[in-house]
């Protein structure tokens, strides 16, 4: 058996003789044939699908209408495909000419009419085409003096998907194809009947509609996927066990795209390929699906570019082994400052190139969506001056920078382009004039307590939960960058269920650079987000379930509210939260924001919780300091049940006919009462503190306790 090189196949004039067939392909092929169909006459494209780069292999397949539906037939080495202008199987050799063939159809197959869709399976020498609502076909290639084309039975009723080519997998027998559309889901398909199986959505579109007219197969069960519009190729390996497609590189683009390849063969690198040398968390190595370049001639950044077989990631970058640095097309004189404006300096080589440049300002070891600085900026040949702004919310310290050079506008920061170069750099990000604001101070800590019986006051030894807390706001020029919050679990002294958050009031959900906020417990990094979706305000979630941070001692039913139960060890939760964009200081909210417990959902909260929305509360049960307004997922029928005695049109929330509410702020570190020891007798001054609305009365009640009251351990 041979294998052969790369092709796409066109047209042809009228019917040939076999005799006219050229030969075979010599080896397998390892490039893609993307064969399109502008102004009716078909074109042939060799692609490299490491990089994209394609050259013409045929302008001419000597043929007026399309040729589609095209597979390698590894079995002889030669291109099959549907001859629209025969209305037959066509067959093309290493000269890219078409031949139609004569083929004898069952009368299913000669209503079907012309197909797009097709290729030649792995296990069986036998082309297959599909049309919706018409079924699959089959077409065996063994006898080349008698070929016929029949329906495969059972196929017409299961001929229901929406897809413009499939591809056979090299070795598990099926036919794989992504559906086109908004969303490409990944089907795999019985050739026996063409039943499908949808193994789920694996490519999702910001824009446009897919429409994937070129699909083919590598031996490790990756499939590529040619995008008609704009020529971007994606891939996925249908064997994981959740698929999903991303764009590998930038091929050839038109409105009409049929492709093949041999199945069996390697994807190589290529022999003339420049690649970045960031670490490979940034996509370097050709197995991360490196930002990779074929190099052109005249076309680069600065004096020149080398090739590499891979990416080099730094220290082990050829620049620094090799004596030849080729990283000269960038410069960056002004350094990169926090919220300032940054200065940098490009030289290109070649005309018609853009600059595409991401900066991983979160140093999260990933260039994202949002830091994309420089997007399809064209270049003049020689010097170019650009200006780019450096985020409030980016982070201090050392980072990596990819700058892409290319004749494409449109590239990602990884994935194969035809032409160009990749430079990576790495930068320090800076930030000064900044002002430190700490609530209470810098070494202190505010106390927030709560009681957790609400709408009813029960014991009111305000000890079920209490947090210490501390805020940092980082200003400048009057507008808050960033927030820190440092918060410790001082007591629980609640049966109940109960989760922490606090809400920033007034601030919008997406003025917080979510994907950029770093958050621990006990320092132990958290990967989760701990944002709350569907909320107006933005609301950040510590916990959901406090029992999960607490460990009591042998005998004790509660942590530091009894006698015997005191312990040294806090469980702390840090977290820094940025913003898209600064917010002026006088929009902030007041220190110390909006703290407050939650029930924990699916966990009883007691009857009177209960009764008030007819079962566990979860969510909807919220307790916050006093006239500090609920979030949005508040069930506001607490509001007048039982105790409670809030009026929302008058700003008055959570507290009772006496002003006295169900959580309270205490700006040290306090000694709260005793377990069943209420707070109004464990500090008396504090009936004629909450009795006055304007806070003048005792302040300082907090400071004059009942010692016999309150718990006073470790």
């Amino acid at each position: 058996m041979k294998r052969s090189s790369l092709l796409i196949l066109a047209y042809t004039a009228s019917l040939t003789s076999l005799s006219a067939i050229a030969g075979e392909f010599e080896s397998c092929p390892t490039k893609a044939f993307i064969i399109q169909t502008p102004s009716s006459i078909p074109i042939s494209y060799g692609v490299e699908l490491a990089t994209g780069s394609y050259v013409i292999l045929s302008s001419d397949m000597n043929r007026i209408k399309a040729y589609n539906g095209v597979g390698f037939n590894y079995h002889d080495n030669f291109i099959y495909g549907w001859d629209y202008e025969a209305s037959t199987l066509g067959k093309t050799g290493d000269d890219y000419q078409i031949s139609p063939l004569s083929v004898n159809k069952d009368a299913d197959a000669a209503a079907a009419g012309n197909f797009y869709v097709g290729d030649i399976a792995i296990d069986e020498n036998v082309w297959y085409g599909y049309r919706k609502n018409k079924g699959l076909f089959k077409i065996p290639l063994d006898n080349p003096s008698n070929y016929s084309m029949s329906l495969v039975a059972g196929s017409k009723a299961n001929a229901t998907y929406n897809i413009t080519d499939f591809a056979f997998h090299p070795s598990d027998g099926y036919i794989y194809a992504v559906t086109n559309g908004a969303t490409g889901s990944l089907l795999r398909i019985d050739p026996s009947d063409a039943s499908a199986d949808n193994l789920g959505v694996v490519v999702t579109s910001s824009g446009t509609n897919f429409t994937f007219g070129a699909q083919f197969f590598d031996p490790s069960g990756t499939l590529y996927l040619s995008n008609n519009k704009d020529g971007k190729i994606y891939r996925l390996n249908v064997n994981d066990a959740s698929p999903s497609a991303d764009i590998f590189a930038y091929g050839p683009s038109s409105s009409s795209n049929d492709g093949a390849r041999c199945a069996l063969a390697e994807v190589p690198v290529g022999d003339n390929v420049d690649f970045g040398d960031a670490p490979d968390t940034y996509g370097t190595y050709m197995t991360s699906n490196g930002a990779r370049h074929s190099i052109i001639d005249d076309f680069y950044l600065g004096s020149g570019v080398d090739s590499e077989a891979n990416g080099y990631p730094t220290p082990l970058s050829d620049d620094a082994s090799d004596g030849n640095d080729d990283e000269d097309g960038i410069s960056m004189p002004t350094g990169f400052e926090l919220g300032e404006s940054a200065i940098v300096l490009v030289t290109a080589t070649g005309s018609g190139g853009y600059l595409n440049a991401w900066f991983d300002w979160n140093q999260n070891g990933e260039f994202d969506s949002d830091e994309q600085a420089i997007s399809g900026q064209s270049l003049t040949p020689g010097s170019n001056t650009l200006s780019l702004d450096v985020p409030t919310w980016g982070k201090t310290g050392q980072t990596w920078a990819r700058f892409r050079f290319s004749s494409l506008a449109d590239i990602g920061p990884t994935g194969g382009v035809g032409d160009g170069e990749v430079e990576d750099h790495q930068i320090t990000i800076t930030e000064t004039g900044v002002t430190i604001n700490y609530y209470p101070s810098s070494s202190g800590y505010t106390s927030v307590a709560y009681e957790d019986l609400y709408p009813d006051q029960e014991d009111y030894d305000m000890n079920d939960v209490i947090f210490h807390l501390r805020f940092i706001e980082y200003v400048k020029n009057d507008q808050v960058r960033r927030i820190e919050i440092e918060a410790k679990l001082a007591a629980m002294g609640a049966a109940y269920h109960n989760g922490f958050a606090i809400q920033l009031p007034d601030v919008a959900f997406d003025k917080v650079k979510e994907n950029s906020i770093e958050w621990s417990i006990d320092g132990i990094a958290q990967t989760s987000s701990p944002l709350e979706s569907e909320q107006t305000n933005a609301v950040f979630i510590l916990t959901e379930d406090l029992w999960d941070h607490t460990s009591i001692a042998n005998g004790c039913n509660f942590l530091r509210t009894e006698t015997g139960c005191g312990t040294n060890h806090r469980t702390t939760w840090r977290m820094t939260i940025p913003f898209e964009t600064t917010i002026a200081q006088s929009q902030m909210p007041e220190f110390p924001y909006d703290p407050f417990i939650f029930a924990t959902p699916g966990m009883d909260h007691g009857l009177a919780a209960k009764n008030v929305v007819g079962g566990h509360p979860g969510r909807q049960l919220e307790i916050h300091l006093k006239n500090r307004a609920p979030t949005d997922k508040f069930a506001t029928a607490y509001f007048g049940s039982r105790e409670d005695r809030s009026s929302p049109n008058s700003g008055q929330y959570f507290l009772n006919e006496n002003g006295m509410a169900w959580a309270i702020e205490v700006p040290v570190t306090w000694q709260h009462p005793m377990e069943r020891e209420r707070l109004d007798s464990a500090y008396s001054d504090f009936v004629d503190f909450a009795a006055d609305s304007s806070g003048a009365t005792k302040p300082s009640w907090y400071t004059n306790p009942t010692h016999s009251l309150i718990f006073n351990e470790q």
